[in-house]
């Protein structure tokens, strides 16, 4: 028998909807069931929504119209996906943000979906069992159509196991942080945890649409509980900071100010990420923060700035924890303008990522 894998893919489009789209948890793989195309002249039950052969209480359903029959079918399998699609914008409106930016005195706001942005990052959740059932050939006027169908008790178990898999990791996990000493460690434990427990809202939404209740199986501790712990643990993580640069004058960035400026920069983005900045003899950790800058390069009237910024966590023992680096690359039509970007691109580096990057460095 012949199998078929169909997947819908990613879209990059920063289109709301098309970003929803491309973490909808679904890869479809289509088992190779033999469908039933009818030639009859008379349209069957199912055309019009209704089928007693599949019904709505045991079988989730799409449909699909197209001038050949793949195009019908694939419609029908976009068709029946849509309805986890909605699930999943439903879900991630519920925690939209707003933030704002502010760069050569313009504000800009942005909607900020951070399930969004976290899902979009996890390995896509495969469902199998879509079956095209149907299909039928309109003589009249010249139409294909196919109906895809998926077993609610089929999806329903598959997703229930995967739950189970993914509490069992936020399970360990906590239980692996309460043996911890070190406040990073145990914070990186708790993230872990949630990191599962965020993959789990995705699950849990698709599993809503295929149990006939509605319920699914809610979470044994809110996301919200398992946030207020780690942010608990970060603000005993006591971290010093120093600053490396090849800031001079070669580099055609060379003022007083740009350094004070990283240094200020650093020690918010430290607190903004829920650590506590201290002295080098109070500190556990020492983050050292190193930025290359190459020399300013004038192309068509335009300023160039690449370099390389580097982190590197340190333990209380001189332990090397990790090391991480990010290319920076700005131009602008002036030397200062373009000195301003190549900060404002330190200061988003280190509020998006540090405290990630750090958690990161201390788990296998």
């Amino acid at each position: 028998m012949m199998h078929v894998t169909w997947t819908i893919k990613k879209h990059t489009s920063p289109c709301f909807h098309n970003i929803l789209w491309a973490f909808c948890p679904l890869i479809l793989l289509v088992s190779g069931c033999a469908s039933t195309v009818s030639d009859s002249s008379r349209a069957p039950e199912w055309v019009n929504g209704n089928s007693q052969k599949f019904p709505k209480a045991m079988y989730l359903s799409g449909q699909g119209v197209g001038g050949s029959a793949s195009d019908a079918k694939d419609r029908a399998r976009s068709d029946l996906a849509k309805q986890f699609e909605v699930s999943v914008i439903a879900r991630s409106q519920q925690t939209q943000t707003f933030s704002s930016t502010t760069e050569g005195g313009a504000t800009q706001k942005t909607l900020a979906q951070r399930v969004s942005r976290q899902l979009l990052t996890r390995t896509s959740k495969t469902l199998e069992g879509v079956e095209v059932a149907e299909q039928w050939y309109d003589e009249a006027n010249g139409e294909h159509y196919a109906l895809a169908i998926l077993s609610r008790p089929r999806a329903q178990k598959q997703f229930e196991q995967t739950i189970l898999s993914l509490d069992e990791i936020m399970e360990q996990s906590l239980k692996a942080a309460e043996t911890e000493d070190d406040y990073l460690r145990r914070a990186a434990l708790v993230q872990r945890g949630i990191d599962a427990q965020e993959r789990r809202r995705s699950v849990q939404s698709s599993l809503q649409v295929v149990d006939g209740s509605g319920r699914g199986k809610p979470p044994k501790v809110s996301l919200a509980e398992l946030a207020r712990a780690r942010d608990d643990l970060l603000s005993r993580v006591v971290i010093y900071t120093s600053i490396e640069s090849n800031v001079d004058d070669t580099t055609g960035v060379s003022t007083a100010d740009f350094k004070i400026t990283q240094g200020k920069m650093l020690k918010a983005a430290i607190s903004n990420a829920g650590f506590s900045h201290g002295a080098e003899s109070s500190a556990s950790h020492r983050l050292i923060v190193k930025l290359e800058l190459d020399p300013d390069i004038v192309e068509s009237g335009w300023h160039w700035i690449r370099g390389t910024m580097q982190v590197t966590l340190v333990s209380s023992d001189a332990k090397e924890l990790g090391i991480q680096r990010w290319p920076l690359k700005v131009s602008a039509t002036t030397s200062e303008r373009a000195k301003q970007r190549i900060l404002t691109a330190f200061d988003r580096n280190l509020n998006e990522n540090l405290r990630q990057t750090l958690m990161s460095f201390v788990l296998p």
